[in-house]
């Protein structure tokens, strides 16, 4: 006992002599986290369902810049990197039907274990969208169903170690959901016998009230997909098709077009607008002048003149505005065409800021001039053409505007030069009328330094449409877009208005300003719409808490959402073959990825409930009829060249059948007894009229 308590003792004062062997406590090792490399999400839509109704699992994978992630099916089954999602059929409060299906924008790379082959990989934000149903028997109440067996990869960088992470049990996330009290819907047919068997029993028949459905979701298009076919082989599919369709006159309840009138009294804005440009505005009463002093107080040959001189504008004008609609309309889906449209607008932005001007060549002006100087009918003609080619410098970008609006492919040849010939009418008109009332001179404003805020504040508008064509551009070569995505556009929108209305606050001043020490009540107004305005569009760049994108009401975002071509659309299938094969009414819409009224048609009326509940009941096909299909729509993406191809074989089954070349265009297919088709055309294009379009959806369901 006592050599114990001495060897104890002596252990303590060698424990108490020692040097300090650490300056504090051991710091944890900090290991690699998924969340270095990316986040994974996952969300279920509707977020509050009853039992038995279907849904979607949006499970979304967004790797960090400079990181990637993979496919869970890639087409070499050998590569190294693959995700798993497990979503096996089980008797939780959500059951999982049908396959997993990757999403078709998948990128190439080259792999370093084996030169000459590649691998698979997504570079940004992705997102699987998977079926499911809610039990019915599932209780009401807030749930959380874990994707359990599934397994998400991200590789990149982390310091300076390149390395791949997987989430654990805890990072991967649960699909949580509502389940709402009330009695259980009928579960899909395409699912009932999945479901079940499952369950033991089979799920409430679809027998009695068919339930309200939910309002429909924007989702990303990858979740109905095709498989890919042959040129020949697609057009004799759709040939085929064709053949078994019968068109009903009247189909459309005579819902008569509105397009026209509004494109005809735009085109008429922008020559007016033309008008009150520097180069345009002080020469109006001087060539008035000129008409007066030429007619010797004779109003007949006043006139006259007058009447030379607006037909002479009107025919240069005129020829110039239909040539040009003509060749932006045939090339507006081309994404060349767009990039050149968005270079064009940003190159006559800047001369409208002051940078420099548009000019035709000194050599015609100088000719014309000099005709101008014999007086009469030639001196009038020629004094037409030389005020044309001097206000050209202004009137360049207006023209300019107008062909880029006209350039959506919606109008016909005669209603393109009706634009045009309206645009050169609303230019010259009021030169006739001031020669006609002379009095009326002396009611125009002076010419000073708000000619130069007109020119700038259009500068604004064409660099705002300049960012449209070139995410038009982007869009015909790869959707979803990567640079000029819908939020940077939006955002470039909601920066230029609020540049717009500064500028109209004297906040700054351009170098061709005058020194301006105040500003008028039209001014300040104006300035108070472009601020409100961007205050207005500004929380659809943010999202809810539900991580949704906020959506301001109104019709002014309405609009300015399908202009710039929202990249989500409706869960919409892709093959009509297949949808006519299941022998039930089908709702056909024919639209384009740049068809900014489809767009239009998709986020604000077709949501609208009791639209939804009458489009619940058709099988609902998208085909693409304006450039080129996009490569989500494949199971196996073909080559562009097979895409475009496809898209004319759409527009020839389009034009064949029901003789229109519009976007969109709604067409219902109703399976008779004798095996053929009947089909049923609405033509108004944007839905402006929502009850007409109700009664047209009805006519498809009635026996």
């Amino acid at each position: 006992m006592t050599r114990f308590a001495l060897s104890f003792a002596l252990s303590l004062l060698a424990a108490a002599s020692a040097p300090a062997q650490f300056d504090g406590p051991k710091k944890p090792v900090s290991r690699p986290k998924f969340s270095d490399l990316g986040s994974v999400s996952v969300e279920v839509l509707p977020k509050e369902a009853k039992p038995g109704q279907s849904v979607k699992v949006l499970l979304t994978v967004e790797p960090k810049p400079l990181a990637w992630t993979y496919p869970t099916k890639p087409k070499d089954k050998d590569q190294p990197g693959a995700n798993r999602i497990n979503w096996e059929p089980k008797a939780n409060d959500l059951i999982f039907v049908g396959d997993v299906v990757d999403p078709a924008d998948a990128k190439t790379k080259p792999r370093e274990d084996e030169p000459g082959k590649f691998k698979e990989l997504y570079t940004s934000k992705v997102t699987w969208v998977l079926h499911a149903v809610v039990s019915p028997k599932a209780t009401p109440g807030a749930k959380s169903v874990p994707l359990a067996g599934s397994s998400i990869q991200v590789c990149g960088t982390v310091g300076e170690r390149e390395l791949c992470l997987n989430t654990s049990q805890k990072e991967m996330p649960a699909a949580e959901f509502t389940v709402l009290e009330g009695p259980a819907m009928p579960v899909e047919s395409q699912f009932a016998d999945v479901v079940g068997k499952l369950l033991g029993a089979p799920p409430p028949s679809p027998a009695g009230p068919t339930p309200t459905p939910a309002i429909p979701v924007a989702v990303p298009a990858t979740n109905q997909q095709k498989p890919a076919l042959s040129t020949e082989e697609y057009r004799r599919q759709m040939e085929a098709l064709a053949s078994q369709i019968e068109v009903v006159e009247g189909g459309a309840g005579g819902v008569p077009k509105t397009g026209l009138l509004a494109f005809l009294i735009t085109a008429a804005g922008w020559g007016l607008v033309s008008l009150v440009t520097p180069c345009v505005f002080p020469m109006i009463p001087i060539t008035v002048s000129i008409f007066l002093k030429q007619g010797h107080q004779s109003r007949v040959q006043t006139i006259k003149l007058a009447s030379i001189y607006c037909l002479t504008i009107i025919l240069v004008l005129g020829v110039s505005a239909i040539a040009l609609l003509k060749v932006f309309v045939d090339l507006s889906v081309n994404p060349w065409m767009n990039l050149f449209l968005g270079g064009l607008f940003i190159f006559f932005a800047l001369s409208l800021f002051g940078m420099y001007d548009i000019a035709l060549p000194q050599s015609l002006l100088k000719f014309t001039q000099t005709k101008q100087g014999a007086g009469g009918v030639v001196g009038t003609i020629f004094g037409a053409l030389a005020f044309t080619i001097v206000s050209f410098t202004c009137v360049a970008p207006f023209l300019g505007g107008f062909a880029g609006m006209a350039a959506s492919g919606n109008f016909t040849t005669f209603e393109l030069v009706l634009g045009g010939l309206a645009f050169a009418t609303a230019f010259a008109f009021p030169f006739f009328l001031l020669a006609l009332f002379p009095g009326l001179l002396k009611a125009l404003p002076r010419s000073g330094g708000w000619l130069d805020s007109v020119k700038v504040v259009m500068g604004f508008l064409e660099v705002a449409a300049a960012l449209k064509f070139l995410r038009t551009a982007e869009i015909g070569w790869s959707a979803p877009t990567s640079y000029f995505t819908y939020d940077l556009v939006l955002a470039g929108w909601v920066g230029i208005l609020v540049a717009t209305g500064l500028y109209l606050l004297n906040v700054y001043r351009l170098p061709h300003d005058e020194e301006r020490p105040n500003i008028g009540v039209p001014r300040l107004a104006f300035a108070l719409i472009f601020l409100g305005l961007s205050i207005y569009l500004a929380p659809a760049l943010l999202k809810n808490a539900d991580g949704k994108k906020q959506r301001p009401e109104g019709v002014v975002f309405a609009w300015v959402d399908a202009f710039l071509l929202p990249d989500a659309t409706l869960d919409f299938g892709v093959d009509l073959k297949t949808a006519m094969d299941k022998k039930k009414p089908v709702f056909l819409d024919f639209t384009g990825e740049q068809c900014t009224n489809c767009r239009y048609n998709e986020h604000s009326v077709f949501p609208k409930p009791q639209v939804w509940q009458l489009m619940e009941k058709y099988e609902r096909v998208q085909i693409d009829a304006q450039f080129e299909v996009p490569a989500r729509t494949y199971i196996d993406p073909p080559s562009k060249d097979v895409r475009f191809a496809e898209s004319q074989v759409n527009r020839e089954f389009k034009d064949k059948l029901f003789g229109s070349d519009q976007l969109p265009l709604y067409v219902i297919l109703v399976p008779q007894a004798n095996g053929k088709w009947q089909a049923r055309v609405y033509d108004e294009g944007k839905i402006n009229d929502v009850e007409a379009f109700k009664k047209y959806l009805a006519t498809g369901l009635t026996k």
